[in-house]
């Protein structure tokens, strides 16, 4: 007979001692992006120890990474496809990280052929969709800009306030 899954799984300490918080649970790129995301979704190390490199996300990296050193030849558009709690979310931080930091990571070689990976971080802008407002824009309270489109938050995103105005220039 198999023991229950009561005494084979430990919760960990946060759900245990019942701190676990909807921020923690309900991870949003957005805060990473702005460097204001939770410890365990904002730190690479932390995120990549407490994340399970399951085929899916394994799949992800190398597609991801593949095509972008021309290593593997696949489509330049990947569509993540998960119900709700699936790991979208969660894929997006994992290459954020990895776009940012690039090969330096500790405990990314779980998570398939560090050869794929920039040796360092490179230029990255992520931006979910719902946080795009036409009519208020996004404002980043840090520069005092507000970006009002899709090209606008790209263009501050990797080029900062610089980046922007030149955007604006056009």
């Amino acid at each position: 007979m198999l023991p229950s899954v009561f005494t084979t799984c430990i919760p960990r300490g946060e759900i245990q001692k019942g701190e676990l918080t909807e921020d923690i649970f309900a991870a949003k790129i957005r805060p990473v992006v702005e460097g204001k995301a939770p410890l365990v979704y904002q730190d690479a190390e932390v995120f990549f120890a407490n994340t399970f490199p399951t085929e899916g996300i394994r799949t992800l990296i190398r597609e991801v990474f593949g095509r972008l050193t021309g290593a593997n030849v696949g489509s330049p558009i990947i569509r993540l496809e998960t119900s709700f709690g699936g790991g979208k979310t969660h894929d997006q931080i994992a290459l954020w990280h990895i776009c940012s930091r690039g090969r330096p990571i500790q405990g990314l070689e779980r998570f398939g052929d560090l050869n794929l990976i920039p040796e360092k971080g490179v230029q990255v802008a992520a931006i979910d969709g719902r946080d795009l407002d036409p009519e208020n824009g996004i404002f980043h309270q840090d520069t005092g800009i507000t970006t009002y489109t899709l090209w606008g938050e790209i263009a501050y995103q990797i080029g900062g306030i610089g980046g922007y105005q030149l955007l604006q220039g056009f």
